[in-house]
């Protein structure tokens, strides 16, 4: 079965038709002649670039044509081929590159599934063209580059947030990790779904009704614990005292099985250290912070006994 990571990623074949077709070669036969590949090889590239909403497939007589797709990330595909017609993209682009820009792109580190000697290997190759500075970032001369990256990453998180319906929300993202809210009826796949936040409270007798659900997407998060979903839960709304609430009702009804080195680690990871720093020390003084979306004690204090929390 085929990882998360290659459906998103370009072979060197998929590029040399690219750039051909960026060119203006968009009949088949042509495009197979000038690269010298067999029809059975040039219909599994198209069907595959198609599958990336990429291309598209129009007959001209007897003879089909293939050109870019009117989706955006096509377009500036498109654009970025023409423009730097110039650079090798298909050794530029090919295999892991993408998924190493992705990062770059997000100022993430090294791909968890990249080697430290593919991702250097790929960086110096960046580098020597100009695309990567010194510093590690994207080249601002090639913002074509960074539009494409942005677009092609979104076309592929919308295609897993369809995977659940057509009203679920996004509502926090980092690469290909996900926070999805979507409807209770909605039918969610196994695999990298998670159910989080308010959506498993009840799983510590603290049972809160809602009309959605709650699912954190990761493609190697095995199992949300319970310092996640309180994390996940500040993440719904940041500045929203409501979820504050609720996150710290879970934090004192779970305070002795609460991993606080797990907690704080990960809560960096989103940005949230502070605030849970702050959260933790409010359980214990009963003083609220400054600058920080928390109740007062008396109105936590109302809503714990009201969930039969001992505050």
């Amino acid at each position: 079965m085929k990882t998360f990571a290659e459906e998103y990623t370009f072979s060197k074949a998929e590029l040399k038709v690219l750039k051909e077709i960026a060119k203006g070669n968009s009949a088949l036969y042509l495009i197979q002649t000038k690269l010298s590949v067999k029809p059975p090889l040039i219909t599994y590239i198209i069907k595959k670039l198609q599958t990336k909403s990429l291309i598209k497939i129009t007959r001209k007589g007897t003879k089909k044509q293939a050109t870019f797709n009117d989706t955006k990330h096509a377009i500036l595909l498109k654009r970025l081929l023409s423009i730097y017609d110039y650079v090798d993209w298909e050794n530029v682009l090919k295999d892991k590159a993408i998924e190493i820009l992705f990062h770059l792109l997000n100022d993430s580190n090294k791909p968890v599934n990249v080697s430290r000697n593919t991702f250097w290997r790929y960086m110096k190759d960046f580098k020597s063209r100009g695309i990567i500075t010194q510093e590690g970032k994207v080249n601002p001369q090639f913002r074509n580059l960074l539009d494409f990256l942005e677009e092609y990453q979104n076309f592929f998180v919308q295609k897993i947030v369809a995977k659940l319906s057509d009203t679920s929300v996004i509502l926090w993202q980092y690469n290909w990790t996900l926070l999805i809210r979507t409807p209770k009826t909605t039918k969610v796949p196994t695999k990298n779904f998670h159910k989080t936040a308010l959506s498993i409270f009840s799983l510590y007798d603290l049972p809160l009704f809602s009309d959605f659900d709650f699912y954190f997407y990761s493609t190697t998060k095995e199992v949300v614990k319970l310092e996640d979903a309180a994390l996940h839960t500040l993440l719904l709304e940041r500045d929203n005292v409501r979820y504050s609430t609720y996150a710290l009702l879970l934090l004192k009804k779970m305070e002795k099985q609460i991993d606080k080195i797990y907690l704080l680690r990960e809560a960096k990871h989103y940005g949230l250290e502070k605030q849970v720093k702050d959260m933790l020390e409010f359980l214990q003084t009963h003083i609220r912070p400054d600058g920080q979306p928390l109740p007062t004690w008396e109105e936590f204090a109302e809503k714990a006994h009201n969930y039969g929390v001992m505050a």
